[in-house]
This record gives structure tokens, sequence and C-alpha cells, in this order.
């Protein structure tokens, strides 16, 4: 995420909307469908999804070998400057630039053929989506025959720019059955007002037990922990993720955007897409990472790309960023065209399972061969740096 400076116009903006919200909810509101879901649960089973007509998978080996990709998805907004970004003013999408966008979704989860697929920010009813189902739309599009959706964000209207109505999550995908999907409420932030929390995102981890064939099952967990917290809630979430992954007793893979970086990250500070004079409001400052938080995930769990692969210096380790917000057809303030500059998304998985060695890497764009030169491939044709503002993160997970 980029660190704007404050923009005090749109911050008095937003609050006022937000008081126009509140006097409206004051009104009349008794009885009706609540303005925001407060999402007050622990731990939640949720709906299972199943493509209208299944696509055979193939009979998984003993061990079991599953592609594993995490994307956040953007929301299926591709590089289109959202006012959040602190690069554009737009608030919401036409039909046809969703249609064009998930097309394109479509053809680089097909290329990257998963056999699970964990991705953030994906929407099934928001008014900036053009109310696209992007569940159905990825089930239907590609060989991925069951889902579950987390929903982490439904609120009927967010004032914030007219953004109105929102409902975004999680989403895990699978080629083969999920037996058993559940979401499991993180900690919610304690640095903002009260009405600005009603109607904020609630962070949640999508967990699903997939069976990849007779009475062998493993467990998929998708996060996405905060971003613009000033109160140390994004450390405390990624904890909890970590405590909860070590319980599992069946083999575990959790992928996501985790918004923080490796622990031996070379820049943690300066990245090229921020912005001298941000066109939006403070609210959405990027805080100072804290590396340090994410060692215990690579000291406990198998990470997709080790931190001897990862490597010491910025050269080394831009190979495997994953995160821009600034597109290859912008310039940021200094004339410099976007590319990724920074890693937020992971995969790791239990200890007593493994990546198969030449599949783990980060699909940065066209051309790229996955794994590198002596990698198992394929070579890239999608252009990854056009369809979000992270790349996928991919392995073949080896379960025993």
């Amino acid at each position: 995420m980029t660190t704007p400076t404050t923009s005090p116009r749109k911050s008095i903006a937003r609050r006022a909307a937000l008081l126009l919200v509140a006097l409206s909810l004051a009104v009349g509101q008794l009885g009706c469908e609540p303005f925001a879901d407060p999402q007050d649960f622990d731990r939640q089973e949720v709906l299972i999804f199943k493509r209208s007509t299944l696509v055979p998978p193939k009979v998984q080996p003993q061990p079991a070998q599953l592609r594993v990709v995490a994307w956040n998805v953007k929301y299926g907004a591709a590089r289109i400057p959202f006012w959040f970004d602190c690069w554009g003013d737009r608030v919401q999408m036409s039909k046809a630039e969703v249609d064009a966008n998930m097309a394109k979704l479509y053809a680089a989860i097909d290329e990257l053929n998963p056999d699970v697929l964990m991705t953030e920010e994906i929407e099934v009813n928001s008014r900036r989506s053009a109310y696209f189902d992007m569940v159905r739309g990825i089930l239907e599009n590609t060989d991925l025959n069951y889902a579950a959706y987390y929903e982490t964000w439904d609120s009927q209207y967010v004032a914030s720019e007219g953004v109105g109505r929102i409902n975004l999550g999680n989403a895990i995908f699978s080629k083969y059955p999920i037996t058993k999907a559940e979401r499991i409420r993180q900690v919610d932030r304690t640095d903002q007002d009260g009405l600005t929390a009603m109607f904020y995102i609630k962070r949640a981890i999508g967990r699903a037990e997939i069976e990849v064939r007779s009475g062998s099952r493993v467990v998929a967990m998708v996060v996405h922990t905060e971003a613009y917290d000033n109160d140390g809630t994004k450390q405390k979430q990624i904890k909890q993720i970590h405590d909860l992954a070590l319980k599992e007793t069946l083999p575990v893979v959790v992928g996501g955007d985790f918004n923080e970086l490796p622990p031996s990250a070379a820049k943690v500070v300066g990245f090229m897409d921020e912005r001298e004079k941000a066109v939006c409001s403070s609210d959405f400052v990027q805080p100072p990472y804290t590396p340090a938080v994410m060692k215990p995930f690579y000291d406990d769990m198998v990470p997709f790309i080790d931190l001897s692969q990862y490597g010491g210096s910025e050269l080394e380790q831009k190979r495997y960023y994953t995160h821009t917000v600034l597109g290859p057809d912008e310039k940021n303030d200094k004339g410099e065209a976007g590319f990724w500059n920074r890693t937020l998304d992971y995969l790791f998985v239990s200890k007593g399972t493994s990546w198969v060695a030449g599949s783990a890497d980060v699909a940065q764009q066209k051309g790229q061969k996955l794994g590198g030169a002596n990698g198992l491939g394929p070579v890239l044709t999608q252009d990854y740096l056009r369809l979000s503002d992270h790349a996928p993160v991919t392995g073949l997970w080896e379960v025993k």
C-alpha cells in the first residue's frame, strides 16, 4: 500500500457523509436489514458452491501434489486507478470493464492451473464492480469445481466518496471437493471512531477442508490482514493466523496478502509507488512495516520461497516482489513507470510437507518461466502486471 500525505478536504467530506448515514440510521432503520453487517461471530460455517458442470480432476498420486495459488485480485479492477490507491479518483466500474478484466483473470487462472486457488479482495454484490458475482464467474469459467466465500465487508451503503453497496471477501476454490468451510473472526481495530468502525471491513480467516482423494484431506487457509491500523491490529492478526495454523492436525497451507514484509526485507521505506502529494485521505496512510512479525512463519512452517532463496539485497529480492500500487502504464512523481516493489503475499505449509523443487514462484510478468530458468514452468503468456496490484504466488505442494 502507498504512504500518502493527508488530504483534509477528502477526510472532512468523508466524515460529513458518514454523519448523514448516521442520521438515516437514527430516523428509521428499525426492523430492516442493517446498513452494515456487524459480523459478530467467532467461528462460523459458510456455504460451499459447485460449478454447474464439474470438470473431473486428475487422480492424485501418493504423495499428492497440489498446485496452490494465492492472489489478491483487486475486485476485478485490474489497473483502474481507484481513489484509495491515492493515484486516481475512480469509485466504480462499468459492467463492460468488469467483464473484460475478469476474462483476463480467468485466462491467467487457467494458465497457472491451480488445484487450490485462494483469492483476496473478491466481490459478489458490490456497486464498484457492477454487482458482478466473481465467485460464480471463476467457477464457471475455469476448471475449478468448488468454492467457499468468506465475506469480510458487507455494507448496504459506504458513504466515503459515494462507494455505495459493498460485499467483499476472500475465497477458496478447489478442483477437489471442499467438505467443510468456515470463517474465523480476526481481531478488529481499536483506533477508529464508532461510526467508522461500523462500516469498516471485518477481517476473517477463511478455512476449508479439501478431500484430495478418498479418506485424505488437507486444510487451506486464506488470509488478508489489516493495512492501515495504528494500534497493532495487523500484528495481532498475523500472530492469530500463525497460532491457528500450528494447531491444525491435517496438513495445512496458508496463503494470502499479509500486508507485511519478509523478516529479511532489504527495503522497508521509500517505495517507488508512494506519492509526494496524495489524492486520498489520511485514513489510507501506511503505518511503518514490522517485518519481524513474519519470522515465526519461517521458523515453524515451510515457506514457498525461503529466506536464503529470497536473498539479502534489493536486487535479489525484487524477483519475488508481489505488490505495486502503480501500474506499468503510470509513472510516479519522478517519472518512473510502476513495477513490483515489495513482497506482501505468501504461501506457507505445515512441516512434514514440502514444495516441489522448481515449482514455487511469484508470477510477475509475461515471458517469465515459473520456478526460474531451471524451474518446472510454464512460461507465462498473461500480462500479470496489468491484472491486479498484487502478483499471484504459487507452488506445487507435496503432501504425504
